[in-house]
């Protein structure tokens, strides 16, 4: 299982203070996208990489654009 995080930007090429795009794929098939807030991206981090014995190998920095039918309609 793979645990990817981006950073999002709009399509006014605004990057995002607040999201971040979490996908989780699995046997190079995509199971889930969404996005969780930056502040709980620390927390999703260490669980992963603690609690289940996770290995970080790459830091993705290109912004993916923001899709508004990931986004939850709270």
């Amino acid at each position: 299982m793979i645990v990817d995080f981006y950073p999002v930007k709009y399509a006014d090429n605004t990057i995002s203070t607040r999201y971040i795009l979490k996908v989780v794929t699995f046997s190079n098939c995509k199971q889930s996208k969404r996005y969780i807030s930056k502040k709980d991206l620390q927390q999703e981090v260490d669980d992963r990489v603690i609690g289940y014995g996770y290995t970080v190998t790459d830091f993705n920095e290109i912004p993916q654009l923001f899709n508004p039918s990931l986004s939850c309609a709270c």
